[in-house]
């Protein structure tokens, strides 16, 4: 399996790893966003806070932390991922009616609005997408599918690389 050369990677190039997954999930969601016009729900918005997350922490590892920390900075990426993992496998529950379909998820924070032309205006501006509903699959998975497995996998390599690096 792709796990057996980690005990060659370096705590460096594992965070370089991390922040170019995170990058990547980033990236694409954006270009899915802004350029085929599929728009995310409440969920998925959440789940990008994960990339967001183990993102800025990969890379705030990489500038300013000792080596020895950077083990532990690679443990807790594990846990966030795995979090994450968590978060779309709910989304992907909510989108099969396995579970029922979170308040959240079914409306929008009106508390800014200070007039009924603001609540119009934003209303008009904002595409409403429910959580339940599947916006685009692939070979029979939604995104929240993939983005289950691609946490799942990514907080398996974390811990992983933390098993052959045992700090000491």
């Amino acid at each position: 399996m792709c796990f057996k050369y980690l005990k060659k990677v370096s705590s460096q190039k594992m965070l370089m790893i991390i922040l170019l997954i995170s990058a990547v999930i980033l990236a694409l969601a954006y270009i899915m966003e802004h350029f085929f016009d599929i728009h995310p729900c409440q969920m998925c918005l959440y789940e990008r806070n994960v990339f967001i997350g183990t993102a800025g922490i990969a890379f705030v590892s990489l500038i300013s932390l000792p080596e020895h920390s950077k083990y532990y900075a690679i443990m807790a990426l594990g846990f966030i991922f795995m979090g994450g993992a968590f978060l779309a496998g709910y989304h992907v529950a909510i989108q099969q009616h396995w579970i029922a379909l979170p308040a959240f998820c079914s409306s929008t924070d009106l508390s800014s609005l200070d007039s009924v032309q603001a609540l119009k205006e934003q209303l008009l501006q904002t595409p409403f997408v429910r959580c339940d509903q599947v916006t685009w699959s692939f070979l029979g998975l939604s995104l929240a599918a993939y983005n289950a497995l691609i946490c799942l996998f990514t907080s398996l390599l974390c811990w992983k690389w933390v098993c052959k690096h045992k700090y000491k």
